[in-house]
């Protein structure tokens, strides 16, 4: 009730700060005289986007306050269904000044006047902007330079605006409104300074070091680290981590990983991280990571955890690298002596997917725990695995008798999500006792 009510509180907040420009701009009207209603029409959007624009800045700065309530996951999905709508304020404020005249010329960022040019920059640094995130994979862009590129033209996009709406002279002749608009500035700007700046900062005082660099087969590696002159964090089963490499805290290799150990591990403050090779980085950097090795983690984060869903056992949907936060809940669970029931679905294209197969059969003396291999090419293994995907009927025969009263955790590719959280639905368990996670930033 506490994380929900104060996902209520921070909510309001946030949809209190989208509405008030536009909210004071009504109350503080400078003009006279009735003006024409697509102008007012544009105008009206444009503090509407305004301030969507500049919280996007907060929605990813990684502050653990506000992200606590709904998780990361959550956060991120959310910034995206904002930066599109955002999107389409900012085209369609143009777009209605042009239906009440204003030239097609004025969409171009040469020329003109200061309003003009700030408005047109502001728009085409946005377009591209969510044209380079939703095609970023076709397009070959590697996730850092993605990052890079995404911080500019957010950037661009920030300053463009507060210029615009400085500019335009209209409603913002009105003095309160003219500071707001400078606060929201202010928010944005103080937002990517603590992001980028002083929480890297932060992190190069207190480093981390690669302590053992293991394949586990599947293309998966597990990387584990322990702090530098410091005790590290404590963390809840589930949670992940931005883990940095490349020689600095700035630099652009970051990326966010489930921690796969046990939340009551040792007095050293070592801990495990599992990585899929999918990409450039995943792929070619992460296997040279030696023993020794400096980097530095940014955490915890997320709310994925058996420590924030009361049940009477736990239901685990695990898929690829999705098994990684499975992992440190299970151990967890293992260490404070937790006799829940717990069953693990446990899906892969072929037995050589399954990662940590043997481990996890070796937690069953220790857990009350079942685990359900689901692998789509059995072959050799076909006795000792349930042949297909995870089905409607596989959950029906394989789920206990009370599922109804258990906590469900998935984690995987999202097709594999949405269907298995459909199937569950149908079959009873409410949708609030269902978690997933996913890192699909883009």
């Amino acid at each position: 009730m506490a994380h929900y009510l104060r996902g209520v509180a921070w909510f309001s907040v946030y949809a209190g700060l989208v509405f008030l420009p536009a909210a004071m701009a009504a109350l503080l009207d400078p003009h006279d005289a009735p003006r024409p209603i697509l102008l007012e029409m544009s105008v009206g959007l444009g503090f509407f986007a305004y301030p969507l624009v500049a919280m996007q800045f907060a929605l990813v700065s990684r502050l653990q306050t506000s992200s606590r309530p709904f998780g990361t996951d959550a956060l991120v999905q959310f910034h995206q269904y904002m930066g599109a709508l955002g999107l389409v304020l900012v085209l369609a404020h143009p777009l209605l000044l042009n239906l009440q005249g204003l030239p097609l010329q004025a969409w171009l960022p040469f020329g003109g006047t200061t309003v003009s040019r700030s408005g047109s920059i502001a728009t085409l640094a946005m377009l591209l902007l969510v044209l380079t995130t939703v095609f970023r994979r076709a397009v070959r862009l590697s996730y850092e330079w993605w990052q890079v590129l995404h911080l500019v033209l957010a950037i661009t996009t920030a300053v463009a605006m507060v210029v615009h709406v400085l500019a335009a002279d209209g409603y913002t002749r009105a003095t309160p409104l003219r500071y707001l608009v400078l606060l929201y500035a202010g928010v944005f700007g103080s937002t990517t300074v603590h992001y980028r700046l002083l929480r890297p900062m932060r992190m190069g005082r207190r480093p981390w070091e690669v302590v053992a660099n293991r394949d586990e087969g599947g293309e998966t590696r597990t990387l584990t680290v322990r702090p530098v002159g410091h005790h590290g964090f404590t963390f809840e089963p589930g949670q992940f981590a931005w883990l940095v490499t490349g020689g600095t805290p700035w630099s652009t290799q970051q990326h966010p990983l489930s921690i796969a150990s046990s939340a009551e591990r040792g007095g050293d403050g070592t801990m495990d991280f599992s990585v899929r090779a999918l990409g450039d980085w995943s792929a070619r950097v992460v296997p040279g990571l030696a023993p020794g090795t400096r980097v530095w983690i940014d955490g915890p984060f997320g709310a994925f955890s058996t420590d924030r869903k009361p049940g009477q056992g736990f239901v685990f949907v695990a898929g690829g690298i999705g098994i990684a936060p499975v992992r440190s809940m299970l151990t967890t669970m293992r260490d404070r002596g937790d006799r829940r029931h717990a069953i693990l679905f446990y899906a892969a294209p072929d037995a050589s997917r399954l990662v940590y197969r043997t481990e996890l059969e070796d937690l069953r003396p220790d857990l009350n725990l079942d685990v359900v291999f689901v692998v789509e090419r059995p072959g050799k293994h076909a006795a000792a695995v349930e042949p297909g995907r995870i089905s409607l009927e596989l959950l029906r025969r394989r789920l206990p008798p009370q599922f109804r009263r258990y906590g469900y955790f998935l984690c995987g590719p999202a097709p594999m999500m949405d269907d298995v959280a459909g199937m569950l639905t149908r079959l009873g368990v409410a949708r609030a006792s269902i978690d997933t996670e996913q890192f699909n930033v883009v």
